[in-house]
């Protein structure tokens, strides 16, 4: 019998859960980890569970969106182990204890914030409710007292305090071996907890900040670094992908971390590259050169909107022309620039439209990075969906916030672009994905496989990926067009426009598709030259015999 079987998205490495099973194993429990990034997954994790048989079962509900698979998870669990203490947490769970409590019998518990100390508490005294009460940062159910079969009564017990100090927690388990991109290992870190602002859409201040302390809270640079020392020296990790919310402190603090950082790395005579997210109020020319130079490659900057009057709805404190500077710099010191947009939110207009519609052509056309846009999501616990629910202006509940734009030309648009782009931008599988994952390869393949580097491969990645950005951006312009001068009341006229859309769109994406897997396959063979991908040999006679527009081709077979 296994104490507790925590279960968690395993898209990377889930930190989550293996935070929770470090601190869970230096107090003497056992536990096992299952992935659930699917719901195509839950056999599996029944089988495990069956097998390990858990006193526990954790379930890391971290993205709302996924919440009814893994409560959908929890009733198979339930069944299959009637005695077993279910428990949630993640950013949904925490904001949503109270009412998944009220209408999830399959669930016992919900641990609120930040789980490492809650999670323990609760497991010491799992056979022993009456004292769940005593665990800080804990909802769970009571049997009602009352007469007449009342409900259950869901108790909360207060808010736990936030770990002051980062440097006490132990290193997450590493259960599996690390993922690999073109034999080089990557793995995913974390130096830092929370923000430091306050985005109106975001659920990260409000998950940090309903507990005391610092909403902002960091590692010291050499027990970080002594984390990377050990994967880099045990597993061969060369590539760390931060997840930190916010890479950097406020102000000038994040000058002298940067130092520290160069500094330590050197000392230490790690060779890697590194992925961060951060500001765009955070890139300054010299700073970013430096980083670049002591190996990050890549940074997501959270732009979010190319118009300033959707900033300000967003609550991001900086302004379109600081985004385009953001990413100007990074380009400017030969880092992969990579963004999103919030093109949708409650209160676009026409105008917003066609600012972002400009940002991305000028900030992405050239194919830079993949373009990756959509539409504000309401989650549970940020400022947006109080303040919509203070309007009247929500549908659906707290499983699935829904709103429609103000303008209905422009909630028009947002309908049209999910419904004929949804598997490029949002589908794993999906060619926005698929360009992302071929610039992660590039990374590695340029800076890590840097004696066997051919600009050539480069360059047809970025072409590849100009001519998706251009696409989309041509795809958007027509559909915007019709939103705003077309028939928008007549729904066959609307269909029958979307499914021309859509038809154009699938037959591209599978042309370029094809593509870009020839393109990967020949930096496979670059990276390997043993390998079968060597039947394409090399990237100039592929690049001369490249996929032409209208045929669907397979280059690796011919």
């Amino acid at each position: 019998m296994t104490d507790v079987l925590l279960v968690g998205a395993e898209e990377l490495e889930n930190l989550s859960t293996r935070y929770l099973a470090a601190v869970l194993r230096q107090h003497g429990f056992s536990v096992e980890l299952a992935a659930f990034s699917a719901p195509a997954d839950a056999e599996s994790v029944l089988q495990r569970a069956k097998r390990c048989q858990p006193r526990l079962i954790g379930l890391s509900i971290i993205f709302q969106y996924r919440a009814p698979e893994f409560l959908a998870l929890a009733s198979g669990l339930r069944q299959l182990l009637p005695q077993a203490h279910i428990t949630a947490g993640g950013h949904f769970a925490t904001f949503a204890a109270r009412e998944l409590l009220r209408d999830y019998l399959v669930l016992d518990s919900v641990v609120r914030g930040e789980g490492e100390l809650t999670l323990l508490e609760l497991m010491q005294q799992v056979d022993a409710p009456a004292h769940w009460g005593k665990v800080v940062g804990l909802s769970f159910r009571r049997a009602s007292k009352a007469a007449g079969g009342l409900p259950d009564e869901v108790i909360e017990t207060p808010w736990r305090p936030l770990i002051t100090d980062l440097d006490t927690l132990p290193f997450p388990s590493r259960d599996t071996p690390p993922q690999r991109h073109l034999g080089i290992a990557f793995s995913p870190i974390v130096g830092s907890r929370g923000c430091h602002q306050d985005c109106a859409f975001c659920s990260i201040r409000s998950f940090y900040g309903a507990s005391r302390g610092r909403s902002q809270r960091f590692r010291s640079v050499p027990n970080l670094i002594d984390e990377m020392e050990t994967l880099y020296r045990r597993y061969g990790v060369r590539f760390f992908v931060f997840n930190d919310d916010e890479w950097f402190p406020a102000g000038p603090a994040r000058y002298g971390r940067v130092e520290q950082f160069e500094a330590e790395l050197r000392r230490r005579r790690l060779e890697l590259i590194m992925s961060i997210k951060c500001r765009a109020d955070d890139v300054e020319v010299d700073l970013f050169q430096r980083l670049f130079e002591m190996g990050v490659v890549r940074a997501y900057v959270g732009v979010e909107s190319g118009s300033d009057h959707s900033l300000r709805t967003l609550n991001k404190r900086t302004t379109a022309a600081e985004n385009r500077h953001a990413l100007q710099v990074l380009q400017q010191v030969g880092m992969l620039a990579d963004f999103g947009l919030i093109i949708f939110d409650p209160d676009s207009t026409v105008e917003d439209i066609r600012a972002n519609l400009n940002f991305l052509r000028e900030m992405g056309g050239a194919g830079q990075a993949p373009l990756s846009f959509g539409r504000m999501e309401v989650y549970a616990g940020t400022p947006i969906l109080a303040r919509l629910q203070a309007e009247h202006r929500l549908t659906g509940n707290y499983m699935a916030w829904n709103y429609t734009i103000a303008d209905p030309r422009v909630e028009m648009l947002w309908r049209l672009m999910i419904a004929t782009m949804r598997h490029r931008q949002y589908d794993n599988r999906g060619l926005g994905k698929q360009c992302s994952i071929a610039y992660y390869e590039l990374m590695i393949y340029r800076h890590l496989h840097a004696a066997r580097y051919d600009p050539a491969l480069g360059e047809a990645l970025r072409q590849i990926v100009a001519r998706v950005n251009t696409h989309s951006l041509a795809m958007f312009e027509e559909m915007f067009a019709f939103a705003q001068h077309g028939d928008i009341a007549d729904t066959a006229v609307v269909n029958k426009h979307a499914a021309a859309w859509a038809t154009q769109i699938n037959v591209f994406d599978l042309e370029t598709e094809a593509e870009l897997a020839d393109w990967r396959a020949a930096v496979a063979a670059h990276v390997h030259p043993s390998t079968k991908d060597r039947l394409l040999s090399g990237i100039r006679p592929w690049l001369r015999r490249r996929v032409p527009h209208g045929q669907v081709a397979d280059e690796a077979t011919r």
